[in-house]
């Protein structure tokens, strides 16, 4: 059997969307151990490696694909949707090729990109391979993800046409689930179109070594009360970037300072900053750069900053999943930051910038979790959060009731997604 994967490519910096990656490998391998998997990625060409879970280690084939004008390359995505029409095509397209070799090819969109508020560009090629599946008629499955917001009625149809069309289609919550219902009508089918988990959700946490160069010594739960904070460089910069941001009533760098100040004043705590998406310094989308900007407007008080410090670079999915396991309350903006924190059971909040992020604390019984600084003022995210942090406790308790239930639907989930693919091939076997 041969699985292939969009929209969750390992080395793009975001270690949401590696946690993604390495979810479902790790939940399909132990499914379905004889599997081969092939990984669209952001490199070059065609790369044979392996991975390992456990005892068990399949091959993988990571190929590169990506936007962009040089429509020469094979890895370009608007020359291979461009060829996907020809039936022909996969004997002189490599990348169709690789399409035209897998019994399924499963989609996920880096969970929450399935949407066009990040641009037409983005949009575009997120939907890009799910047409080229369908176009080489190779059966398609959407792992859950969020759909929407969309804000064209063009982006409406051409999700609408491509959740018809998949073999599965999976929501992360029910509130993407309900988009799904809507945008489908009458032709919603609750055996194609389904209600699921985030598969992060299911990633295993990692102590990098022995986490003493990540979590600084005598900083460990027990011995301090740890704050982990995810500033967004994505949202850091927003302002700069698109005038209005994303439509915030509230000051987002203020938020995060006036709430840094609190906690330096009103508790003893020690804050770790964690960056999410770790990409080259100078970039907008990096976390990294903002928690620099963050340290440094806290100003030479030597006593504050000797309670507040950065995760180092170089850590991946599982060990900042790790990382943000060992905090006594977390407050993030990256949504797959903020699932790290409540799959691990830590009291977790986030600034929220679209309604992505308010299904997934709904399906973990944590809806006022999720803080909207497009309704709130920049006192009234503040105000929400402090709350929060103050009643840590009680949102752990209610996260360990909740957890169990939610890992049970998140195995459920594997093994039906799991199933579909064996299904795919025993029809290709009676079709051949």
């Amino acid at each position: 059997m041969r699985i292939g994967l969009f929209g969750a490519a390992p080395d793009t910096g975001n270690m949401g969307v590696s946690a993604l990656c390495h979810a479902f490998l790790d939940a399909m391998t132990a499914r379905l151990p004889d599997c081969e998997f092939v990984i669209f990625d952001n490199g070059r060409g065609r790369r044979n490696s392996s991975y390992t879970v456990g005892d068990v280690s399949v091959p993988i084939v990571y190929s590169g694909v990506r936007g962009g004008k040089r429509l020469y390359r094979s890895e370009n995505l608007n020359t291979m949707a461009a060829m996907a029409r020809w039936p022909m095509a996969g004997r002189i397209q490599s990348g169709l090729a690789l399409v035209d070799s897998c019994d399924v090819v499963m989609d996920v969109s880096g969970g929450d990109s399935f949407s066009d508020i990040y641009g037409e560009t983005r949009f575009h090629r997120m939907l890009l391979p799910k047409r080229i599946a369908l176009r080489r008629g190779v059966p398609l499955l959407l792992l859950p993800q969020t759909y929407g917001p969309y804000t064209s009625e063009g982006s409406i149809e051409q999700v609408r046409l491509v959740l018809l069309k998949a073999g599965q289609a999976w929501a992360r919550d029910a509130r993407s689930h309900e988009v799904m219902q809507s945008l489908l009508g009458a032709d919603f089918d609750p055996a194609i179109h389904r209600s699921g988990v985030d598969m992060a959700f299911g990633l295993e946490a990692r102590c990098p070594g022995d986490g003493s160069h990540v979590i600084p010594v005598g900083w460990q739960r027990g011995a301090a009360t740890l704050i982990g904070l995810n500033v967004s460089g994505l949202i850091w910069h927003a302002q700069r970037l698109k005038g209005d941001g994303f439509g915030f009533k509230a000051d987002y760098k203020d938020v995060i300072m006036r709430l840094l100040v609190w906690l330096m004043e009103e508790t003893y705590a020690k804050v770790l900053l964690i960056p999410h998406v770790q990409v080259a310094s100078g970039q907008d989308e990096s976390d990294d750069d903002a928690c620099a900007e963050v340290l440094a407007k806290l100003g030479d008080r030597l006593d504050w900053k000797s309670r507040c410090a950065v995760v180092p670079p170089g850590c991946d999915s599982y060990e900042l999943k790790w990382i943000i396991s060992q905090c006594d309350w977390f407050c993030g903006t990256r949504m797959h930051a903020t699932i790290a924190g409540l799959s691990s059971g830590v009291p977790t909040a986030s600034i929220v910038y679209s309604d992505k992020a308010q299904g997934v604390f709904d399906t973990c019984g944590q809806g006022d979790g999720a803080v909207d600084p497009r309704i709130e003022s920049t006192a009234g995210v503040l105000t929400q959060l402090q709350a929060h942090f103050l009643r840590r406790q009680c949102v752990r308790a209610a996260l360990d009731k909740n957890l169990p239930a939610i890992r049970g639907r998140l195995s459920d989930q594997m093994d039906t997604i799991a199933e579909f693919a064996r299904q795919q091939v025993r029809i290709a076997q009676e079709q051949a």
